[in-house]
Order: structure tokens, then C-alpha cells, then sequence
């Protein structure tokens, strides 16, 4: 398995903007819930309706690209891009690309690097996030994060396509630098 942040983020460009489009659209639809529905929704309420819109919008994008199947694997929903040798999930995260959902069964075996029968190889597993403000309702950004256990090994924001300059690449490494003792 690949885990080196410049070749994965090389082989997935191809697919950022894609990437990016569905978790913006994911947030942008729970965004326009009438203000009477969802203040009744907690965080947790928030967090499942925003991925059913990206998952429903998961499908619309990448399910008709050559190369890439949706896999339901125990309930959780990845997606295998084989020319990029990766298998990823979409999910809320916090700012170095830890999911900040419950961390069920399966997403815990996902983070670990457990076997994921059916699968070819070993494909890098990813996590496709979004980051929200500290009050929880603004978009800050789409984010590529590589897990391991509860924590990531690098995380990379997507740049919107919209947003770059000629030339400009579609991320940049988001890592917290850890501070030296």
C-alpha cells in the first residue's frame, strides 16, 4: 500500500475536482434545509443527513467512470478507483482528517488496514472529508486524509477548482506540523 502524500495525491488528481464537487454538494443541500427542520438536528442529526446527500451524489459522479465501483462492504460504503490503486470513503472530518462520526466496527477496520475481502492488491485507503467552522455551519474545505487507526498519517486539502490559479495545483498538504521537544 502506497503511502507516500505526493505519489497518492498524483495518482488521485485525476478525480480531486469530483471529489471536491460531492462533499461541497453533500453540505450545500443540507445547508438549504428550511431553518424550522433543522434546528430540531444535532450535530450527529447533521453530520448522517450532509453523507446521505454525498453518497447519493457519490453515485451520480463515480459509479458511470471506468475503472472505479461502488463497494458495500458490511454496510460501508467505498468506493475503488483501481487506476489509482485506492479504495476510499466519504466522511465528516475534523482538521487533520480524522472522521469525527462514532467509529463503528467497520470504519475502525478500514482506519487499521484490516483485510477488505473482494478487493485487488492492497489499495491505499482514503478518507474523502469535509471541514466545517468551529460553530459547525460554514464549509472550510474538502480534504484527502490517509487514516491510520485513530489518527491520519498526512492530510491534504483540495483545492476548488474555481479557486486555483493557471498552473496551481488541485491540493496542498494540510499536516499539523507536530512541535519538536
Amino acid at each position: 500500500m502506497e503511502t507516500k502524500i505526493s505519489v497518492v495525491m498524483e495518482r488521485i488528481e485525476p478525480y480531486l475536482d469530483l471529489f471536491d464537487r460531492i462533499v461541497r454538494h453533500g453540505h450545500e443541500v443540507y445547508s438549504s434545509y428550511p431553518p424550522d427542520i433543522a434546528v430540531d438536528l444535532d450535530s450527529s442529526a447533521q453530520a448522517h443527513c450532509t453523507y446521505r446527500h454525498i453518497k447519493a451524489e457519490a453515485h451520480s459522479v463515480l459509479d458511470e467512470l471506468p475503472g472505479v465501483r461502488h463497494v458495500d462492504m458490511r454496510g460501508q460504503n467505498l468506493w475503488l478507483i483501481e487506476p489509482a490503486n485506492i479504495v476510499c470513503r466519504f466522511k465528516k472530518t475534523d482538521e487533520d482528517g480524522v472522521s469525527t462520526n462514532y467509529p463503528t466496527p467497520q470504519a475502525k477496520a478500514f482506519d487499521r488496514g484490516d483485510d477488505l475481502p473482494g478487493l485487488p492488491l492492497e489499495p491505499t485507503r482514503l478518507t474523502i472529508g469535509y471541514l466545517l467552522d468551529a460553530a459547525g455551519i460554514g464549509f472550510v474545505r474538502s480534504q484527502v486524509s490517509l487514516p491510520a487507526g485513530r489518527q491520519t498519517l498526512w492530510c491534504a486539502a483540495i483545492v476548488p477548482a474555481d479557486a486555483r490559479e493557471v498552473g496551481e495545483t488541485a491540493w496542498y498538504e494540510a499536516t499539523k506540523q507536530t512541535r519538536l521537544a
